[in-house]
């Protein structure tokens, strides 16, 4: 699919989302939903934020399709198979593009999605604790930690901080 129709789809999915935040009632319903919009917030900001940052730097993109993780290589072998029953959409960009990207250019489009995935996660956590609601901060507050803590654990070993990080044009070819 086109990069700018999959976006806009992520993008229009995601306001669905935290728009039915407004008419969720209280109680254990709220709360599962609380977890479940920072989930999908996490989840569907990261290509469209990996898309803007590349468009503004330079980087064009092919197409977005769904594809599989490269965090299933974290598991324990004894789950791999069942991580990779998980697609993800995926961003491809256009190699020539890339190869053309500064260093750090690339490095700010790999890390971009996964800054966005993680402040998506501590804005619904920080957005949700003004309403006095104890256990939605405190359950908003755990999932924000708990992304926080598995982005600095494996992102940095087999994500896109990784790509950040060892990005080199001479390993895109063509």
């Amino acid at each position: 699919m086109k990069p700018v129709l999959g976006i806009s789809l992520e993008l229009l999915a995601l306001a669905c989302a935290l728009a039915l935040s407004l008419v969720v009632p209280l109680g254990a319903v709220r709360y599962l939903y609380i977890i479940a919009a920072q989930f999908l917030a996490t989840y569907l900001i990261h290509c469209p934020a990996h898309y803007v940052v590349g468009r503004a730097l330079g980087i064009r993109f092919r197409s977005i399709r769904l594809g599989r993780t490269t965090l299933v290589k974290a598991l324990p072998d004894r789950f791999k198979s069942l991580g990779r029953l998980f697609p993800i959409l995926t961003l491809s960009t256009e190699r020539s593009s890339l190869a053309r990207a500064s260093r750090l250019r690339a490095g700010a489009m790999f890390s971009s999605g996964t800054v966005a995935s993680s402040g998506s996660a501590v804005v619904i956590a920080a957005a949700v604790s003004p309403y006095g609601d104890v256990v939605a901060t405190l359950l908003a507050s755990a999932f924000a930690a708990g992304y926080l803590t598995f982005d600095i654990v494996f992102s940095p070993r087999l994500g896109d901080l990784m790509r950040a990080r060892t990005f080199s044009p001479d390993l895109v070819s063509g």
